[in-house]
């Protein structure tokens, strides 16, 4: 098989039914393989008919999932030569873009890990229930973890989501099955997208630098001295429809974090 008709494979995949954003969907598919370095930089992409027919959507929808690429600055077009995979690397955390943690660490070549400390639901207090946009005591599932990198810890994060969302995926989820998803997938967006059926379309965020006070390093069981510096993220992720999904408190470790926004004219 020649290189081209391989890369070209790589594209052949069924999609799934149940998004119907077939541009964002098809973005995600590209931005995936481009993540997981199954395309590298600097890599020429198959033509807009190619890809078109091997994907199974229109040429329309893979020129505007290329559009939505190269506007967030992973592809770059030229025009009578092709499209390309920006020399961009992802060895930082592009704050304009909102991908799965593990893939950041995949994309660095180490082995992304996690230590799942806590998982249980309680009812809704001020704080969340108003940020997810639900009553108060609505049942919540909060999830306390420690993502790792080749099994070092490089953030401690608090996620939050309803916990009826467990209840409208195909088959209903309990914490049990909740957990042992979470040691194997180890993404939770890919978890909300191939599980729970509720892919995360955009997230806003808020971040400020703060020292880890006594709190924290309990909190999450962490083996760092008090007062290392560590970048806090505050994000509410959200679907396609504009309904707030997924609340997460992040704590970044300093030595690990670095982070870049790529900002066009």
């Amino acid at each position: 098989m020649s290189d081209e008709r391989a890369k070209l494979e790589l594209f052949n995949q069924s999609l799934p039914p149940y998004q119907d954003n077939l541009v964002v969907l098809t973005a995600n598919r590209i931005r995936d393989m481009i993540e997981s370095r199954a395309i590298p930089p600097g890599s020429r992409l198959p033509n807009e008919l190619e890809l078109a027919e091997v994907m199974g959507v229109s040429r329309g929808t893979v020129r505007a999932a290329l559009s939505l690429l190269q506007q967030q600055g992973l592809l770059w077009r030229r025009q009578g030569i092709g499209t390309f995979v920006s020399e961009i690397p992802l060895l930082e955390n592009r704050l304009d873009l909102n991908f799965s943690y593990t893939a950041l660490i995949e994309s660095l070549g180490h082995r992304p890990g996690c230590r799942l400390i806590d998982c249980h639901i309680q009812p809704a207090e001020s704080e969340p229930a108003s940020r997810l946009e639900v009553e108060m005591g609505t049942a919540l599932v909060f999830i306390r973890r420690v993502r790792t990198a080749d099994a070092q810890p490089v953030v401690a994060s608090l996620d939050i989501f309803r916990a009826s969302l467990l209840n409208q995926a195909n088959a209903s989820l309990n914490l049990e099955t909740l957990k042992d998803l979470l040691c194997q997938k180890i993404s939770l967006y890919r978890i909300f997208e191939e599980d729970l059926h509720h892919p995360i379309d955009y997230g806003i965020t808020r971040l400020r630098p703060i020292a880890a006070d006594a709190q924290i390093i309990r909190q999450f069981e962490l083996e760092i001295p008090k007062g290392s510096p560590m970048l806090y993220m505050e994000q509410l992720d959200y679907s396609r429809n504009r309904e707030p999904l997924l609340l997460s408190y992040e704590y970044h470790l300093a030595e690990y974090s670095t982070f870049t926004i790529f900002r066009r004219r």
